[in-house]
């Protein structure tokens, strides 16, 4: 099997921009092929050939990383990348669900990270594929066709491959705070011939400098992300948790089960502007209702917005689970986000 790498895995590997790296392929310096997206993958083999030809100094053990992760493949059958490059979530939602109940644990973190690339937003990839994918897993369950463990397994693997989603996210908004020399050195030699080292002494952080003022106004909204606790579902809490981040929030993710009381002492440490809590069940007794509702008006007095989503199956009407706002999907929070905050979008 083959194994490549993109263009931004092979400049992060030779220590320049992805702008050097195209003109590398097109002075024929190295070999690329075009995927249907036309998109440029090296393969393995010519990028260690390349390496060695041209003297790049890389760290044998990076190196040897590298081949380990290239060992379990990123790339999809033909069928696959033409959905991608379409855009067709119906299919990519039923290709996820499909590979899912094969426990592909490769293929499915592949095409979370697929659909990442070819520009889908987080809200899209959370409401038209993940959401549909563990609607089908959940049908399963309910009609016995899987057992509880298989269905845990199976969360289990989505919850991974959102991670590495999440991994593969924080890695690009990385390189984009970092400032890049793409092309030529103080000496005036081009990138090509010039050592790792010397390169990575360019990379700065875009920070102000001396200016508090500045500092506080582009400090972005602390958001926390939080399962009552009740709730133990918690893959749409992290589809927030990335919609957020996105956004230009700082995201503070607690997770499942959380207590009200313990959850009440980190948002006074933590001094949030917006609480996101995610109800999949809503089946809740009065005592836990009691507790929710001095949560929420301690929320108000504190002036912290609280945006309640889920699918709050079970909710009776004696009940009724008030927040600031009821997010039903994830691309109804964004909007909420948008109109409501000074957001600014980091999706390359």
């Amino acid at each position: 099997m083959n194994h490549y790498f993109s263009t931004r895995e092979l400049s992060k590997l030779c220590g320049v921009g992805e702008t050097t790296v195209k003109r590398w392929s097109n002075m024929g310096l190295i070999k690329h092929h075009k995927t249907v997206g036309r998109h440029r993958k090296f393969k393995l083999e010519d990028v260690l050939d390349f390496i060695s030809k041209n003297h790049i100094q890389i760290p044998n053990e990076q190196i040897e990383q590298l081949k380990l992760e290239k060992q379990s493949s990123d790339n999809l059958d033909l069928g696959a990348e033409i959905i991608l490059v379409k855009g067709d979530t119906d299919a990519l939602a039923q290709r996820l669900y499909t590979s899912l109940c094969a426990k592909n644990k490769q293929e499915v973190e592949v095409l979370l990270i697929r659909a990442f690339e070819q520009k889908l937003s987080f809200a899209t990839i959370f409401d038209k594929m993940i959401a549909p994918a563990m609607h089908k897993v959940g049908n399963l369950w309910e009609n016995q066709k899987i057992c509880s463990a298989e269905e845990h397994v199976i969360s289990n693997i989505m919850v991974e491959a959102i991670m590495r989603l999440k991994t593969r996210y924080e890695s690009l908004q990385s390189d984009i705070s970092l400032g890049v020399d793409d092309d030529y050195g103080m000496d005036g030699e081009p990138t090509l011939y010039r050592h790792r080292k010397r390169h990575d002494q360019t990379h700065r952080i875009k920070t102000p400098i001396n200016d508090l003022e500045q500092d506080k106004a582009s400090k972005p909204k602390v958001v926390v992300c939080s399962c009552p606790e009740i709730e133990h579902h918690e893959i749409a809490l992290q589809g927030v948790a990335l919609v957020c981040a996105s956004h230009g929030f700082e995201v503070l993710y607690v997770g499942r089960a959380v207590p009200f009381k313990d959850l009440l002492k980190f948002i006074e440490v933590s001094e949030p502007g917006l609480v996101c809590m995610l109800f999949t069940s809503a089946k809740i007794d009065e005592m836990l209702y009691k507790r929710y509702e001095q949560f929420r008006k301690k929320m108000a007095r504190a002036k912290i917005k609280l945006i309640i989503g889920g699918q709050f199956l079970g909710e009776k009407k004696s009940f009724p689970i008030k927040s600031d706002f009821r997010a039903f999907n994830c691309v109804s929070l964004e909007q909420y986000l948008k109109q409501n905050f000074q957001v600014s979008s980091s999706i390359l």
